[in-house]
């Protein structure tokens, strides 16, 4: 059965699909042979060359292909009626038939926005990582990496569903960054949670010892201490679960220094580590998007910035420390510097009484 793609069409796209039982099923698409030509160099040379089997005839064979793939990347480049019927592992295929036809990938990132909001079930935080990366969806991204750094047990790595295992994420990003931000919020939980020690330890006053180990063994007793021990099998999010049951009120006869709201103290904690971090942010990722409109300004101001220039740019609002990760998320600086080196060193009279006109002999 044929799709119609454009009705005024005036060429016909064949795909092939093959299952892993042997079989296979060929879909033909009604399409606009000016619309392919203009979507990218890839289709234009098919379409015009004769190297290329079919390039002048009506019916054009793309070979081997997914189907459902086909007719998105079809429809998102004639700009007609969408379908959103792709399933998640299926993404990748897409991805990968937009870099294989050159297409415009910007193209498709409304697309992805509506597909994802029309998924019933959120796909797993650690699968959806690439995607909504490729695809360029910030909210999308912020939510799987802030749950992720809040949610995820032990060392966080991205999953691929698909067998594509070529396409991923840049390896500053995960598990460079996210996992930075989530030890960040682990050293943000402990120091809270020790200030009350620290300051018992510091006292000299004779309930300072009892107090110490009272307040010690209420966090022991709802399994968040010691803390680097806990983390090992526990979230984030898990243990502040844990502490939204913490209440703990000195004994009867304690001095005004022991005396503190040790409650209201954790509870304080609590509320300052799940508000600490929104996820990494795409905006700020963006090299093209520096702060203050000099990316090496950003890197010298990153702990003077104002509030609202954290933000500036961005398509969701956050916390200076979303900015700070997604900062230094950013592809490395140094390659810049080390190529401006080495052909600033080309040019000087040493570089060239040394090692001649020859090949990089450097070793940066």
């Amino acid at each position: 059965m044929q799709t119609i793609i454009d009705e005024t069409g005036d060429l016909v796209v064949e795909v092939t699909q093959k299952y892993s039982d042997g079989t296979s099923r060929m879909a033909t698409f009604k399409v606009n042979r000016g619309i392919l030509k203009k979507a990218s160099q890839v289709l234009l040379t098919m379409l015009v060359s004769p190297h290329w089997t079919g390039g002048p005839q009506t019916t054009v064979s793309l070979g081997e292909g997914h189907i459902r793939v086909t007719e998105v990347w079809l429809r998102v480049v004639h700009n007609v009626k969408l379908t959103y019927t792709l399933q998640f592992p299926e993404l990748w295929q897409l991805v990968e038939a937009i870099d294989y036809y050159a297409l415009d990938i910007t193209a498709f990132n409304p697309w992805f926005a509506n597909w994802y909001a029309q998924q019933p079930v959120p796909p797993k935080p650690a699968e959806l990582l690439f995607p909504a990366w490729r695809f360029d969806h910030a909210r999308a991204f912020a939510k799987c990496t802030r749950d992720l750094a809040y949610d995820h047990i032990g060392h966080i790595m991205e999953k691929n569903p698909s067998m594509l295992h070529q396409y991923h994420l840049p390896s500053r990003l995960i598990p460079e960054q996210l996992n930075a931000a989530k030890g960040r919020l682990r050293t943000v939980l402990f120091r809270g949670l020790w200030d009350p020690c620290n300051s018992l330890l510091r006292a000299s006053c004779a309930c300072r010892k009892e107090t110490l180990y009272d307040y010690q063994h209420h966090l022991y007793s709802i399994e968040v201490w010691p803390l680097e021990t806990i983390f090992l099998n526990t979230s984030i999010h898990g243990i502040l679960e844990r502490l939204d049951d913490f209440s703990y009120e000195p004994r009867t006869g304690a001095c005004s220094q022991c005396r503190q709201n040790y409650t209201g103290i954790v509870a304080r904690v609590v509320s300052r580590v799940e508000e600490y971090f929104d996820g990494l942010c795409l905006d700020c990722l963006d090299r093209s998007k520096p702060k203050t409109g000099d990316i090496d300004l950003d890197y010298w101001r990153h702990d003077k910035l104002k509030e609202w220039e954290w933000v500036q740019g961005c398509r969701f609002p956050h916390r200076q420390s979303t900015w700070f990760f997604s900062f230094n998320g950013r592809k490395e600086e140094r390659d810049r510097l080390v190529k401006k080196r080495k052909e600033s060193d080309r040019t000087h009279p040493n570089y060239l009484h040394r090692f001649g006109t020859g090949s990089d002999s450097d070793g940066y």
